[in-house]
């Protein structure tokens, strides 16, 4: 867990570091953004911040993100609101307020909602490429 919440730090790191860099800072509201979040099977996805190397994601799982991996680069993920679980590689995990989840590059993974919506903030570095994305079925 320690070495999770060290890789967000750093993470954010590297985000303020970039926004400075290219002197555009940002501040932006989660629960607004999470909201304008595009539809998909399942979970709605909001891009918040795209940058050369790395983006930050709010998504909304209203059921289930399916079975599926990631084939350019890694994920961490941090639970804002809601509860849920995940299958990781074939274990099962419990995901609630607070929880934060390394995704390596390939692992397969699932996320479901349990009892109404779970709200994630997801930082992926390389950029998030849909096209990069293989469903598992």
């Amino acid at each position: 867990m320690r070495g999770a919440v060290l890789a967000i730090v750093a993470t954010l790191g590297l985000a303020a570091g970039w926004a400075f860099a290219q002197g555009g800072s940002e501040v932006l509201d989660f629960s607004s953004e999470v909201k304008k979040g595009d539809q998909r099977a399942g979970f709605t996805l909001k891009q918040m911040v795209k940058t050369p190397t790395y983006t930050a994601g709010a998504i909304a799982v209203k059921e289930e993100i399916k079975m599926h991996r990631h084939k350019d680069g890694n994920h961490v993920i941090y639970i804002v609101s809601g509860r849920g679980t995940a299958t990781l590689d074939g274990k099962s995990v419990s995901l609630k307020p607070g929880t934060v989840v390394h995704i390596p590059k390939g692992s397969t993974h699932n996320i479901k909602a349990e009892g109404g919506e779970m709200q994630i903030l997801d930082f992926a570095q390389p950029p998030f490429d849909p096209a990069q994305m293989e469903w598992i079925k």
